[in-house]
């Protein structure tokens, strides 16, 4: 197989294309704004992307980097794309098809151990190694990151949290996170024995390989944090600015 080859999971098409299309129904009645249609489409896209082309082969039969890329896309960027694409009333008609289940699983103090669970798990080498020899059992892997990121972002995105326990949500989140990747930049001993294996591309040996992609996942997971603590704080400050103002003019 060339590593350039295409690599088609049905069922990371076919999601995306279900949601897409509920996503046109729910718009014939709440008509999103064009940034939040570019917001979700692209987060659609960059799930069935990164599980549908070249990315995926080289992930799957070649490079580790490219695999650690793939898993942080789909877990730390798809899934805010996509909740920031829902208007104010589907997000409330998700919720409400979610029900009690989904109340209880975004909790904050039930989704970020659920997707700190999800990440570490998925990537520790036992589960990695299999997940890649078995080859179905690595659709199992990217549904898991999936899905715990959608978990861990809708608390955040759906205006539940305060701003300050969004914040130090996503501090004990970008901190708890991280360990993985600085593990993967600083150790000279491959983790995954099927990457010892794999023909090498680009001249890169396992190790090599595993350092940068442990750089690779943690720039991606910067960005992302940063981007969203940014905001947070930001919308904190707006906050404390209008108390203010409002204490002034009550005050006079």
């Amino acid at each position: 197989m060339s590593p350039y080859d295409f690599s088609w999971e049905p069922v990371f098409l076919g999601a995306p294309a279900v949601a897409a299309g509920g996503y046109a129904w729910a718009a014939r009645r709440d008509r999103p704004s064009r940034a939040r249609i570019a917001a979700f489409a692209g987060g659609l896209l960059l799930i069935a992307a990164s599980l549908n082309s070249p990315l995926e082969t080289i992930a799957a039969h070649y490079l580790l980097l490219m695999h650690l890329l793939q898993n942080a896309l789909i877990a730390d960027l798809a899934p805010p794309l996509v909740i920031l694409g829902l208007t104010p009333a589907m997000r409330d008609a998700v919720t409400r098809a979610g029900g009690q289940p989904l109340a209880a699983l975004t909790r904050p103090q039930v989704a970020l151990p659920l997707w700190l669970l999800a990440w570490y798990g998925t990537h520790a080498a036992g589960f990695y190694d299999w997940a890649l020899r078995t080859g179905w059992a690595l659709n199992v892997e990217h549904a898991i990151l999936i899905v715990a990121g959608f978990l861990f972002w809708w608390p955040l995105l759906s205006g539940r949290l305060a701003t300050p326990v969004a914040l130090a949500y996503l501090a004990v989140a970008f901190v708890g996170s991280s360990f993985l990747g600085l593990a993967l930049i600083f150790s000279s001993t491959p983790f995954y024995s099927f990457y010892k294996h794999t023909p090498r591309l680009w001249g890169l040996s396992p190790s090599r390989d595993q350092n940068l992609g442990g750089i690779l996942m943690n720039a991606e997971q910067t960005l992302v944090f940063l981007t969203a603590i940014a905001y947070f704080l930001w919308r904190l400050l707006d906050e404390e600015h209008a108390s203010g103002a409002d204490g002034s003019r009550a005050a006079g």
